[in-house]
């Protein structure tokens, strides 16, 4: 949902709603943390003693705060790192952390390559966009015109 936020586009004509379903959400995960504390009756306190719960109930409360959209959307996106339990739980998920441990390297070389080209092409809009809208309108197209050979003759 945040994600799409992020369009322009996408935010003008599905606004209203990705806005309504955004509320939907920060709702149902207000709810959860409300049940979770209910369960434990007179001793709602034990609650906090996982780790995990205080994280779910700060982002809750801050999503509930009056302020920057931007800061509680990504303190929002922060709850993905709840995925990470599941880790410790399910046997096939470790077999696959320790494939990735051994490719990780490669991909912290991949990361880094697509880091710098995201940085160069970002460079390229706010230098030249209003220069060469052609090659550097938006993001996808400076990184496409990074990557394309313009030489036209001239000195090598």
């Amino acid at each position: 949902m945040i994600g799409l936020e992020t369009s322009d586009e996408i935010l003008s004509r599905y606004g209203d709603i990705l806005h309504i379903l955004d509320k939907i959400i920060i709702y149902a995960f207000a709810l959860e943390a409300l049940l979770k504390i209910m369960q434990f009756g007179r001793r709602f306190y034990k609650y906090f003693e996982n780790p995990w719960n205080i994280f779910d109930f700060v982002i809750v409360v801050v999503c509930f705060l009056p302020g920057d959209y931007h800061f509680t959307a990504l303190l929002r996106m922060a709850r993905v790192l709840r995925a990470l339990r599941l880790i410790t739980a399910v046997p096939r998920l470790q077999l696959l952390v320790r494939a990735e441990k051994y490719s990780f390297h490669d991909l912290c070389k991949s990361a880094s390559r697509t880091s710098v080209l995201c940085l160069c092409g970002t460079w390229c809009v706010f230098l030249w966009a209003d220069n060469d809208p052609s090659h550097f309108r938006d993001l996808p197209t400076a990184i496409i015109s990074l990557f394309q050979d313009n030489h036209s003759g001239g000195l090598d």
